[in-house]
């Protein structure tokens, strides 16, 4: 049975959104390819949140880049990416998991996310429901 994992990551604060995600696309995904070999899962889907481009007023500690919130609280939304990952089965996620503390180059790999993500925790999610709108 297929397992998801979803991890909320924080961009790291010396960075812009764009820097953010450009050094997630064009140089971490690329040598994660690499690394992972037949540990990667099955997906691995990115979702950016959207913020103003261009830095606002971040005097008294406020967020550069606001979130693009439509509803609750600004400060709520300091995640920068929820990124979703399916594995086969426990098994294939273990062997995922356990690569960031191999040597070589899977360690790098673990010194980089440090370079981009202020910190990213990960859970397991199950009991997926989805609802749908009926058909008209």
């Amino acid at each position: 049975m297929t397992v998801r994992v979803l991890m909320l990551i924080y961009r790291n604060p010396a960075m812009t959104p764009e820097e953010f995600q450009r050094h997630y696309e064009e140089i971490h995904m690329p040598e994660f390819l690499k690394v992972a070999g037949d540990t990667f899962p099955l997906s691995h889907t990115r979702r950016y949140i959207p913020r103003s481009a261009k830095p606002q007023d971040s005097s008294a500690g406020k967020e550069p880049y606001p979130a693009v919130v439509i509803g609750g609280n600004q400060a709520d939304a300091q995640i920068d990416c929820v990124t979703e990952l399916i594995f086969r089965d426990r098994e294939h996620m273990q062997s995922y998991f356990e690569l960031p503390h191999a040597p070589g180059a899977a360690a790098r790999l673990e010194k980089d996310a440090e370079n981009f993500a202020a910190k990213y925790p990960v859970m397991i999610v199950e009991d997926c429901r989805e609802t749908r709108a009926p058909k008209l």
